[in-house]
């Protein structure tokens, strides 16, 4: 495990910054929603799982080297695989990610090697994150080159590097910092579509105790006991319990979201519904919203969910102990009294929109079927404030605390040549 920190900027590390303001209107003119404050890259470089510190003052990232993948890499020439096969020989982690914490101006003021989905403390100070043990240059992020990882954390100030939890079996990830700020937080994930992990239990280190406890409890049981040997049960019956790779017969739930909101961490569950035909992932979950710190109780009790459906279901915390969920549209509902709440505008039937922490505003990715740039809606009304510059793909949008800046991650136009591939991360800040 290699540290390194440092606060300016390095030719180590190529970094371009545009630092753009729109125009200032003329006279008479509105003046423009939002305003752009910085465009952040690094040549060749992903840019995945960005986040705001609890301030708005930096965001945590995680970066690694390109490498072209499925569609991606169809009609690069040989030649262009050699030269990756060769940076990978010459140094066999030059592709995994890395750890970075940025400023408002886009100076890297804190780096690790290696891990994902990283969470600053309130203090700035820490990054909690999963570490990636083995070199994951040229692999997939399946379960199994994950496998081992677990959750460390980093302190930028004395360049402290702590372990906080390691995996039995599986891995953990997705760590964050408990509302209460004296734990953090993190999911256990194993092998449960094929090949592909996903979060099967949470769990929380205790920093002051310095002791691990569960809050959801990873299990590997039945979820359909098998009948004995002279029992009557039909044979659909004994086909469902003899699948015992798959997530359905494995696993009683799965953590299809785990975040912090208000004073509580909150969870999506998923129970499996066993079916014939199902392979690794169940198609249908009996869903339920529910509070596992400071402890545990059902929010929201959703019902069948099916996976194959386009009302898939999800939720986002918002300020105010509350959490917007979308079962067709985005509704609210308060933490406090396990109620829903007035809504704030119109039904927004946008599943991909990533609302604004105090609701004034929300992200769309998808504007009228074209998923190719932001746009910012007012939530009161539904009105459609600024549409972000076209990109070759959009990834991510995340809001800071105070509802005062976005950012948002994607290739632009220009950057969507595979051989000189380039992403952004462009922070806005909101009027």
């Amino acid at each position: 495990m290699r540290i390194n920190s440092y606060r300016s900027l390095s030719s180590l590390f190529l970094i371009a910054i545009g630092l753009v303001v729109f125009a200032q209107p003329t006279h008479g003119q509105s003046q423009p929603p939002v305003r752009r404050e910085l465009v952040w890259y690094q040549p060749g470089d992903e840019i995945q799982t960005p986040g705001f510190s609890p301030d708005g003052n930096f965001l945590v990232l995680v970066t690694r080297a390109y490498w072209p993948d499925g569609a991606d890499a169809e009609g690069l020439p040989d030649s262009f695989f050699k030269k990756l096969s060769a940076r990978a020989k010459a140094n066999p982690r030059f592709a995994d990610p890395v750890v970075k914490v940025i400023n408002l101006a886009g100076t890297v003021v804190c780096e690790v090697q290696y891990g994902w989905n990283p969470s600053l403390s309130r203090d700035d100070k820490r990054v909690a994150f999963s570490e990636q043990v083995k070199p994951i240059t040229g692999f997939r992020e399946l379960a199994s080159p994950q496998a081992g990882n677990g959750i460390r954390m980093f302190n930028c100030e004395t360049k402290e590097l702590n372990k906080i939890a390691d995996p039995k079996t599986g891995y953990l990830d997705t760590p964050f910092f408990a509302p209460d700020g004296g734990s953090i937080v993190y999911t256990e994930n194993e092998a449960v579509n094929g090949a592909f992990g996903g979060s099967v239990g949470i769990a929380r280190f205790d920093l002051l105790q310095k002791r691990e406890v569960a809050l959801v409890k990873k299990e590997m049981v039945a979820s359909v006991p098998c009948p004995s040997a002279n029992s009557r049960e039909s044979g659909l019956e004994a086909f469902k319990c003899s699948q015992v790779k798959d997530l359905t017969s494995s696993f009683p739930q799965i953590v299809f979201h785990a975040a912090p909101a208000g004073s509580d961490v909150i969870a999506l569950l998923g129970m499996p519904i066993p079916s014939a035909g199902d392979m690794y992932l169940a198609q249908n979950y009996d869903m339920n919203l529910v509070s596992v710190l400071p402890e545990r109780k059902t929010i929201l009790a959703l019902g069948k969910r099916s996976m194959e459906s386009d009302d898939n279901t999800t939720f986002q915390p918002v300020s105010g102990e509350r959490v917007l969920i979308f079962s067709q549209y985005w509704r609210l509902f308060s933490l406090a009294t396990r109620d829903a709440v007035a809504d704030v505008g119109p039904k927004n039937t946008r599943m991909k929109s990533v609302y604004s922490p105090d609701l004034k505003y929300y992200l769309c990715a998808e504007p009228d079927g074209e998923p190719d740039r932001f746009v910012l809606y007012r939530t009161s009304d539904g009105k459609k404030l600024e549409s972000l510059p076209k990109m070759a793909v959009v990834y991510d949008a995340v809001w800071s605390s105070e509802s005062n800046r976005f950012a948002i991650v994607g290739v632009p136009v220009t950057g969507a040549n595979a051989m000189n591939h380039r992403e952004e991360l462009v922070i806005y800040s909101v009027r």
